[in-house]
């Protein structure tokens, strides 16, 4: 069955996304064996948004470190910002740590792409907060 001329568009399109995304993409392995991903989203500082990957036991740890909060406000003196942030985690139905301020979600590994995607995004939402 040949394709139409539009299907061979979208097919070109949808590959060269996925290249522009794969080369704009960093991945740093630790030496523990985690991984610190620099993803092309952009936070409102202009900066780069990281995604911190940990193995466990069971899958996959996805998180931020508690770093964008940090960023925002490391006296932690805005508290209805923090609860903001949790909320906005909570409900994109990632989890939250009180202690750390860390933003994370564990994962099996079919999902794990996702995860760090969506992750950066909620990030970069959260960003525009500070």
């Amino acid at each position: 069955m040949e394709k139409n001329f539009m299907s061979l568009e979208i097919d070109k399109v949808t590959s060269e996304i996925g290249k522009w995304a794969q080369r704009n993409t960093g991945i740093v392995q630790f030496k523990d064996g985690g991984y610190a991903i620099a993803t092309f989203e952009i936070d409102s500082f202009g900066d780069t948004i990281y995604v911190f990957v940990e193995k466990t036991e069971w899958g996959y740890r996805v998180g931020d470190d508690g770093r964008l909060l940090f960023k925002l406000d490391p006296g932690e003196s805005n508290l209805d910002m923090y609860e903001t942030a949790a909320e906005i985690a909570l409900g994109a139905g990632y989890d939250f740590d009180e202690e750390t301020c860390e933003i994370f979600v564990e994962v099996e590994e079919e999902d794990l792409a996702q995860a760090i995607m969506r992750l950066a995004q909620i990030q970069v939402a959260i960003s525009y907060l500070g």
